[in-house]
């Protein structure tokens, strides 16, 4: 998924710091007004567009130019609740509702050509549970190879093309009963916190049929893990949140070797907070500093491959990448909401 034709070059052991003008940014959005600052729910880089999903809409940029391409406003009065992170042949997926209606109203999944902007399919989703979407923690998530979707019992796994049930699975019983949320969803990585006031934290990975292949508790140094969160390589590479840390202290991240559930690296990457982590030609792209570096790691032992410093500021961002181009999402709000730049 994340191969591309870039040289080796283009992310080669370089460690020097250096600053990287962007190619193309946009103005902020005068039409929403300047206060408005929501987070993207999501983006993709694909060809020659970039596209950035708000909770109203999805809007399509040409990369060279800036020109907006197309525009997909969400149906009626929903709202997006989130969206794929990758988009497998050009579609993305969208999960979207009717903000205003009552909880028992049903929740869409809504395939979106990204060359075009066209709706390619549409499926109400009857068994989803709305009281696991309203969280700063993710209990639905969406990719080109499933939905997946997850209670305090249950996880479940359904088709993307058709809503048919793949499989349901119960949590493991050391899982408890609170606190459970998806880290990532390829592979599918659950976090849950385990039973009683004193009950671990846990993290459970299944596979493509429903079964547990692992089940890993967190370092006992760390008392909670923090999205974002990758894998790489078989590693786990997520936010740790150490007891000495303050509330406002985000930039710790750490690898998990998901067959040993043993942490083979931590480190800081050098700036304030990390906004994004992003898998790509085998090493793990770290964006932080409130979208203003860009780190290159290799996931197996947290060693810096090359990093950059970015001109602009987004806020907090998502970062996405083709060939040896990427896109810095960020903040409605902020100055440049995108900004697309060429690694050199």
């Amino acid at each position: 998924m994340y191969e591309d034709r870039a040289p080796e070059t283009a992310w080669g052991r370089n460690r020097r710091l250096r600053a990287l003008r962007p190619v193309w940014k946009s103005d902020k959005d005068r039409s929403r007004g300047d206060t408005y600052a929501d987070e993207p729910l999501g983006g993709w880089l694909i060809g020659e567009l970039v596209v950035r999903a708000d909770f109203d809409r999805l809007r399509a940029y040409d990369i060279g130019a800036g020109t907006v391409r197309w525009t997909w406003p969400v149906p009626g009065r929903d709202v997006l609740v989130t969206v794929s992170p990758d988009a497998d042949d050009g579609i993305a997926l969208v999960l979207h509702h009717d903000e205003a209606s009552s909880s028992s109203a049903l929740p869409t999944v809504t395939a979106v050509g990204l060359a075009t902007g066209k709706q390619v399919w549409s499926r109400d989703r009857h068994d989803m549970g709305f009281r696991y979407f309203h969280s700063s923690t993710p209990h639905t998530t969406l990719s080109g190879r499933r939905i997946a979707s997850i209670s305090e019992k249950h996880v479940e796994s359904v088709d993307p093309e058709d809503g048919a049930e793949r499989w349901r699975s119960p949590l493991p019983g050391e899982a408890g009963n609170r606190d459970v949320w998806i880290m990532c969803a390829d592979p599918l990585v659950v976090a849950s916190t385990g039973h009683g006031r004193r009950g671990e934290r846990r993290i459970f990975v299944f596979d493509d049929s429903g079964n547990v292949t692992a089940s890993l508790s967190l370092p006992s140094a760390y008392r909670e893990v923090a999205l974002p969160s990758a894998v790489v390589n078989g590693v786990l590479v997520t936010g740790l949140v150490h007891p000495d840390d303050s509330s406002d202290d985000f930039a710790r991240i750490g690898g998990i070797d998901l067959s040993t559930g043993k942490l083979r690296w931590e480190r800081r990457p050098g700036g304030i907070s990390v906004q994004s982590l992003l898998p790509h030609r085998g090493l793990l792209l770290v964006l932080h500093s409130f979208g203003s570096k860009i780190t290159a790691l290799d996931a197996r032992d947290g060693r810096v491959i090359a990093r950059r410093r970015l001109r602009g500021y987004g806020g907090a961002g998502l970062l996405r990448v083709d060939g040896a181009r990427f896109a810095v999402i960020g903040r409605s709000g902020g100055h440049s909401p995108l900004r697309v730049f060429h690694w050199r």
